[in-house]
């Protein structure tokens, strides 16, 4: 039999039925939308902190560090408690995160290979470089006093150390915490930079929980955080950001000895002390309600754009 003449079977095309409305809700060509994505680690997050709030409270001495941390006193015995293990809850949410994802926990602006490495050197001097740089300008305006040394042999290397590393953990946690997998993940949907602005009014709306902050002192936050997310941009890590955070916090606190954020701290190198106009000295906020931080980080904004070249950057 010719098989030439035989009718030939039509070709059928598959359709794809449409998706329902509600669906088109949850759900884009990448799967879960990065707005539920978020949310789902907001959630995740808030949940573990705050049982790690609660956690505390159930143990007279955390309960005291806890209580003084929250009356506007730091300690680094609170923060080598409670930021270890905040840490740890946020690596375990992002964790999870990433194997729902299908991606490495490394890809969210933290690459193991660059830990504690050449950007983080880098962000170190960065930081100690720009908190010199105002206490000095306020010296200089007769609004700051070094005043004298308020530790002296063993008990200043004990809190010289004990500090640095704290607030090297304080770095790690509040700059994976809003510039990790949220501004990774909110930046596929919504683009880089109305992440990095959504994310920075939150971070400078978190610090008004402080002590003796105040909607300048946030502003300042608010700053500090683009420029943080300026970094990333630049670097694609975080690694700079983390570097340029600890050392900030440390000279502040702890060479500087002035209120960070409206948080006082036990254990610093001088008895400072700030007099004069509060647009000058910032007052209880400390230097960053300080109108010589803003022109501070707009010099570094002009500076870091000049010496790290744009890079293609893929989200």
């Amino acid at each position: 039999m010719d098989t030439d003449s035989l009718p030939t079977s039509p070709q059928i095309t598959p359709v794809t039925p449409p998706s329902s409305p509600i669906r088109r809700v949850f759900f884009g060509q990448d799967g879960l939308r990065a707005g539920w994505r978020f949310l789902i680690f907001v959630v995740l997050f808030v949940g573990c902190v705050t049982a790690i709030r609660l956690g505390f409270r159930q143990i007279s001495p955390l309960r005291q560090l806890l209580e003084q941390a929250q009356s506007g006193t730091m300690t680094p015995s609170f923060e080598l408690v409670f930021e270890p293990a905040v840490i740890a809850a946020l690596f375990l949410v992002t964790f999870v995160m990433a194997k729902i994802e299908k991606r490495s926990f490394w890809s969210y602006g933290l690459p193991l290979t660059g830990a504690f490495g050449k950007l983080f050197w880098q962000g170190v001097i960065w930081g100690l470089a720009m908190e010199s740089i105002e206490t000095f300008a306020i010296y200089a305006l007769h609004g700051f006093s070094f005043g004298s040394l308020a530790l002296s042999g063993f008990t200043l290397v004990k809190y010289a150390l004990l500090w640095a590393f704290a607030f090297v953990l304080v770095g790690i946690f509040e700059e994976f915490s809003f510039r990790g997998y949220a501004q990774f993940t909110l930046a596929r949907g919504i683009g880089f930079w109305p992440a990095a602005i959504l994310l920075s009014a939150l971070f400078g709306a978190v610090h008004l929980g402080n002590p003796g902050e105040g909607w300048i002192g946030a502003l300042s936050v608010l700053v500090f955080s683009l420029f943080a997310c300026f970094t990333l941009r630049r670097t694609g890590s975080l690694w700079f950001a983390i570097g340029l955070h600890a050392a900030g916090d440390y000279a502040e606190t702890f060479i500087y000895s002035v209120p960070d954020s409206g948080m006082k701290a036990t254990g610093h190198l001088l008895n400072s002390s700030f007099h004069g106009a509060r647009w000058l000295t910032g007052g209880t906020i400390g230097p960053e309600g300080s109108m010589v931080n803003f022109v501070v980080f707009l010099t570094a904004f002009i500076v870091f754009a000049w010496l790290y070249p744009a890079k293609r950057m893929t989200l």
